[in-house]
């Protein structure tokens, strides 16, 4: 049983609703032998798709890079590639063309103000492929890039659906290069560095390419060459770049490292060794997004207990209408994303200042600086930054219950968990990704949302009554039609 609280939890609400297991989750990688642990707090960043949130104005992002100070986050990476007004090749941005940066080009003017808080702004993007990039191939279809049978790139992406690019292609190379000198040196110079995320899915392996391993050789020329110019404007900018240059193996190059590279492991590329040898390593996950605020903790022991300079999760959400099945939610097509799949949400507002959404904030903030806190006192630090001082063990406890259900159990990255959202589990149902245990656990925990619906309605902290949108919304979700289709598998 996933144990949040103290032992004083016992026979309370949230330890009913978590009594089916944990929340599912990657497991760390693990090792015999990690580095010598480093002390003291963890290092903090944070990932944000910005081109994915179309709908925020500057003065809402200037109030998330609040937040983000006030949680300590040092370095920020918009990903902007898709969400800026290229004049040189406007069909990167014209899926994207109600984008409030793209109409409005405040971008600049926000980097200014996150180094009023002391965060340092990367601009992300993705070398031939993901948002903005992938939309090239539109209008120059004869550079898509080949896969390993010999057929041409498919159709695919989040919110920026498009085509892979071929980079052994001359044309390909000179509108990589000049698409992201016109980011970073036209556009956004007083940015403080780049990510340029490596591609991971459906590179071009086939043709020119010649397999994964060359694929990367031809991408490490293009990053090498930027990060070289990007240098020679500002000798102190950041450069992160993934490990798929330097380790080898079936998906990845063996190519020289250059110190001033820092380099971004996620799960599913963290090499150990590999980071013992390099000058910055920083770890990158989908936990404070998607997990509850224990699964936060043991990342930021894990890059404590490795070495790692920062812990750099996404704390991306969404807002743009999504056209396809995004990870082959079906549910989703046609409907606008809502800011971590809370509905009552605004499109133009704050979504960090959202209480549950806070519980992971606080989680990132007080884990990164003592790795080892107690559960109680981060429960106690959790009350107080959303409760107040007034808060009491059942206003967290209840907190914790919601937290849980939205995002305790198969949530996704653009709506809330299973057990909140009834679309999720037909979705989920007719993929047959649910179990008859699963469902007993949606029963089980909709089962004890009255009461806790109750007291937060009945309280008289009106901070606490700010959880009332969170029970209405779960409560209007399961109507009729929802809970009987879940009794009707309960039956079978």
């Amino acid at each position: 049983m996933l144990r949040i609280g103290s032992a004083a939890l016992a026979g309370t609400v949230l330890d009913a609703a978590v009594s089916a297991g944990p929340a599912h989750a990657v497991p760390l990688p693990r090792t015999e032998n990690p580095v010598t642990p480093a002390g003291g707090p963890v290092g903090r960043g944070c990932y944000l798709t910005f081109c994915r949130i179309p709908t925020a104005g500057l003065n809402t992002w200037k109030s998330i890079m609040d937040s983000f100070a006030e949680d300590g986050v040092e370095r920020v990476v918009l990903w902007m590639g898709g969400a800026f007004r290229s004049r040189r090749y406007p069909i990167t941005w014209q899926y994207n063309r109600a984008h409030r940066n793209v109409v409005e080009n405040f971008a600049g003017e926000l980097i200014d103000y996150a180094h009023t808080r002391n965060i340092r702004v990367l601009l992300g993007f993705t070398p031939y492929t993901y948002d903005g990039t992938n939309q090239y191939a539109l209008v120059r279809p004869d550079l898509k890039a080949q896969q390993s049978d010999g057929k041409l790139a498919r159709l695919q992406g989040i919110h920026s659906w498009g085509y892979n690019l071929d980079p052994t292609k001359a044309d390909a190379k000179r509108f990589m290069l000049d698409y992201a000198r016109e980011l970073y040196f036209d556009f956004y110079p007083n940015a403080d560095g780049l990510l340029i995320e490596s591609s991971d899915i459906d590179i071009c392996t086939g043709g020119d390419c010649g397999g994964a391993r060359h694929y990367y050789e031809i991408e490490f020329e293009f990053v090498r060459r930027l990060s070289d110019e990007v240098w020679s404007h500002n000798p102190a900018a950041d450069i992160i770049v993934h490990p798929n240059y330097f380790v080898g193996g079936p998906n990845g190059a063996e190519l020289p490292y250059d110190p001033r590279w820092t380099v971004i492991f996620s799960q599913w590329t963290v090499d150990l060794e590999f980071a013992k040898k390099v000058s910055r390593a920083y770890y990158f996950d989908l936990n404070v997004i998607s997990q509850p605020p224990a699964n936060v903790a043991e990342s930021v022991r894990w890059v404590r207990d490795h070495g790692f300079a920062a812990y750099f999760p996404s704390q991306e959400f969404f807002t743009f209408v999504a056209q396809h099945a995004e990870f082959n939610e079906t549910n989703l097509v046609g409907r606008r994303l809502r800011p971590f799949g809370f509905d009552f949400l605004g499109l133009d507002e704050n979504p960090y200042r959202d209480p549950v959404v806070t519980v992971n904030r606080v989680a990132l903030r007080e884990y990164a600086g003592n790795p080892d806190l107690p559960d109680a006192d981060f429960r106690a630090h959790l009350g107080l930054a959303v409760f107040g001082a007034a808060a009491t063990e059942q206003n967290v406890t209840d907190l914790l219950f919601l937290h849980d259900f939205c995002y305790g159990r198969d949530k996704s990255l653009f709506s809330l968990a299973v057990p909140a959202d009834p679309r999720a589990m037909r979705d989920r149902l007719e993929r047959g990704l649910l179990s008859f245990g699963d469902l007993q656990s949606i029963q089980h925990r909709l089962a004890a949302l009255p009461a806790v619906a109750d007291r937060i309605r009945r309280s008289r902290n009106p901070l606490v009554r700010r959880l009332i949108p969170h029970t209405r919304l779960i409560e209007h979700n399961w109507d009729h039609d929802s809970r009987d289709l879940l009794a009707a598998h309960l039956r079978a």
